[in-house]
């Protein structure tokens, strides 16, 4: 091979190389080469349910947008929660989980209360809510948690209520779950 080709093989080389590598400057304003793709504009976990579902002012707020889910380490998002869609999900496919806090309404909810509350219990660990409060030992099992919590709340009206105020809680509950059955059993009656 002759020495033109061998410098002219070297050059394109070197050129090619040069063209291929990004520039980049580190945190001491030094240049050096990079072949790693950038990651500044990650997307959004949330981008895809925010297309349909509005996060507004009222709807998206508390504690589970500024902690880390203690699973992964990494922040709580749609997912951490609800899952991932698949393209059915519009058609209403039991696919993402629907939390359904209003026993009252004479609805079926898509899902169980235990499948409900087992992504609750993936944080928030029963054997410890029972210790806080015993109302968790008489109904976690039972209830849906979000029958007594806001699921994405601005104050969580549970937190720091007074003994008094949770009595009334109860009383409440419990005096619209025996209108309820009265009104089935007066309507039962009505029927024969």
């Amino acid at each position: 091979m002759s020495f033109k080709k061998v410098l002219f093989v070297t050059a394109s080389l070197l050129l090619a190389v040069n063209v291929s590598a990004q520039e980049t400057s580190n945190t001491n304003g030094a240049n050096t080469l990079s072949y790693q793709p950038q990651l500044e504009n990650q997307r959004d976990p949330n981008q895809y349910c925010a297309k349909c579902h509005k996060f507004n002012d009222q709807q998206f707020h508390g504690t589970h947008l500024s902690k880390l889910n203690p699973n992964n380490g990494k922040p709580i998002n749609c997912v951490s929660c609800h899952g991932k869609i698949s393209e059915d999900h519009r058609r209403g496919v039991k696919d993402v989980m629907r939390f359904h806090g209003d026993i009252f309404d004479g609805k079926t909810p898509m899902y169980t209360v235990q499948e409900q509350n087992q992504v609750c219990f993936a944080c928030h660990q029963p054997e410890k809510l029972r210790e806080k409060f015993w109302v968790h030992d008489v109904h976690a099992m039972k209830l849906p948690c979000a029958s007594c919590h806001t699921l994405h709340p601005e104050h969580d009206a549970m937190k720091g209520i007074e003994p008094k105020q949770r009595v009334k809680l109860c009383v409440d509950c419990h005096g619209k779950q025996q209108a309820l059955r009265e009104e089935k059993q007066n309507q039962a009656n009505k029927e024969k």
